[in-house]
């Protein structure tokens, strides 16, 4: 694919690129900088970053944040950095109102683990537009118990 930039998002398992080895989880091989291994200008993050940590939505937000940094440092002439996991925790919904959580630690389950679950979601996401959206959509299906926003395909 050519372009001045390009970004590449999968599921669970990395999708195989041609021409590079990849493990049994589909996963390329990465230095600690997050930079595919004999290409130091193409970056890797998230199911198919060959470093071995969680494939998981908070582990490739941190890899992009930090793969963002280091190209802006590649910009100054700068080194880059090698990646640093900070693992903040799990949360997942297993049902309306109904959540499991372990932060710091910490156990919760039930309500306040579903707010908390929204709330680190909500915030997540990129710009007050599309906070507001979700947010909406979200008290839509909550409060009439069907879904707000579907997409169909063509």
């Amino acid at each position: 694919v050519q372009g001045d930039l390009v970004l590449w998002a999968v599921g669970v398992r990395g999708n195989p690129l041609p021409g590079l080895p990849a493990d049994a989880r589909g996963r390329v091989p990465t230095d600690p900088c997050l930079r595919l291994v004999g290409y130091p200008e193409v970056y890797v993050v998230g199911d198919l970053n060959g470093l071995g940590f969680p494939q998981l939505a908070p582990v490739a937000l941190q890899q992009g944040r930090w793969a963002a940094r280091n190209l802006l440092r590649a910009l100054r002439e700068q080194d880059p950095l090698p990646f640093r996991y900070r693992d903040r925790g799990q949360l997942a919904v297993i049902g309306r109102n109904r959540a499991v959580a372990e932060l710091w630690g910490l156990g919760v389950a039930g309500l306040p683990a579903w707010l908390l679950w929204a709330f680190v979601h909500l915030r997540e996401l990129v710009g007050f537009r599309n906070r507001l959206l979700v947010f909406l959509d979200w008290a839509y299906t909550y409060l009439f118990r069907e879904p707000g926003v579907r997409i169909l395909p063509d």
